[in-house]
């Protein structure tokens, strides 16, 4: 083994090169004993954030789609309820009815005829059909009906039909016939929306 008084002897550039090996010995027996185990922690995790990032991506995808289902069900919600506000229940019925009378008397319709007919069912909501004749001036008469079209319940008017009278005065110069028809909700239809069927069970394995 060479000892350090003979490197004294040894012109400059082979004392630069026998340190620069010993340097290197050094660094390597360091780098490798005493950084093994951290740089194989190190490669570890960097294979499990390979592994995680794409779950990662797909959970802030799954993310951003719940938030938006939520929107949309938030706004459905909303809309339902709107809905709910101008579509009564049946026991409802008979006021929204008297309500459609007052406004008439209101507006100074004479009410001739207010008879129910038969009720128009559908499958979400059913509708009383009442025929309806009255007599009022031009002017009563449209004011009747623009008010039917922001009344908060839902109403139609079909088979309308209107004629001038032969007798006039100033408040009545027409007689108008037509059905109104008032939406509602059933209560079996209501209670089907609120309850709906379980869903069939699959078959036992036998």
């Amino acid at each position: 083994m060479m000892r350090i008084g003979n490197l004294q002897t040894l012109p400059w550039y082979l004392r630069l090169m026998v340190f620069a090996v010993i340097a290197g010995f050094m660094y390597g027996a360091f780098w490798y004993l005493v950084t093994r185990n951290t740089r194989a922690k190190t490669a570890t995790l960097n294979a499990e954030i390979q592994q995680l990032l794409p779950r990662n991506a797909q959970a802030q995808i799954a993310s951003q789609r719940l938030n938006e289902f939520r929107a949309i069900y938030t706004a459905r919600q909303e809309e339902y309820d709107e809905l709910k506000a101008l579509l009564p229940e049946q026991r409802e019925i008979t006021m929204v009815l008297q309500g459609l009378q007052d406004r008439a008397r209101t507006n100074g319709l004479v009410l001739r005829k207010f008879l129910p007919k038969e009720d128009v069912a559908q499958d979400n909501y059913s509708g009383k059909k009442i025929e309806v004749n009255v007599t009022s001036s031009f002017a009563s008469l449209r004011s009747f009906f623009e008010q039917l079209a922001h009344y908060q319940r839902i109403v139609s008017i079909t088979n309308f039909d209107l004629k001038q009278l032969d007798k006039q005065s100033t408040s009545h110069t027409v007689n108008a016939t037509f059905d109104l028809t008032a939406y509602y909700v059933s209560a079996e239809k209501l209670q089907k929306q609120n309850n709906p069927p379980p869903k069939p069970a699959g078959k036992a394995a036998k």
